[in-house]
């Protein structure tokens, strides 16, 4: 994959401290998750991720990211076609982790994220990027 520069705002920017911590946590021997789509993006970003590496909340974001995992792994198990929302989204590959092959998503962010995340992403008949402000009015 060709190297691509993010072009975020300040905010936005915070989206790539979860994105680094799966990419870091899916390389360990004994990691909480797995993310290999999250270490070909990281790998794929023209980027100094390594000014994370200390953060006391990359792991928190791990932890967090497992146990959102978890509530939808369940949630999919008893809702087999159920939708599930992704506000603030960001760079996240839950669903190439928990998707169980029948269910909708639709992953929400600024414009400029869903730009970034269109790079790495596509829609389908289950799957819909939104560009919008969960803020913005109907």
């Amino acid at each position: 994959m060709t190297e691509r520069t993010a072009r975020l705002g300040t905010v936005q920017e915070t989206l790539l401290i979860p994105l680094y911590g799966r990419a870091v946590e899916s390389r360990k021997r004994d990691a909480a998750l797995r993310g290999p789509r999250a270490e070909e993006i990281t790998a794929s970003i023209d980027y100094d991720f390594t000014r994370f590496d200390n953060l006391p909340s990359l792991i928190g974001t791990v932890l967090r990211t497992s146990l959102f995992d978890r509530w939808v792994a369940d949630f999919l198990a008893t809702h087999h076609t159920g939708t599930v929302v992704e506000i603030g989204t960001g760079l996240n590959t839950r669903h190439e982790r928990v998707d169980n092959g029948q269910a909708h998503w639709f992953d929400l962010d600024l414009h400029d994220v869903i730009e970034l995340r269109r790079a790495f992403f596509v829609n389908t008949p289950r799957r819909t990027m939104i560009a919008a402000s969960v803020t913005d009015g109907a």
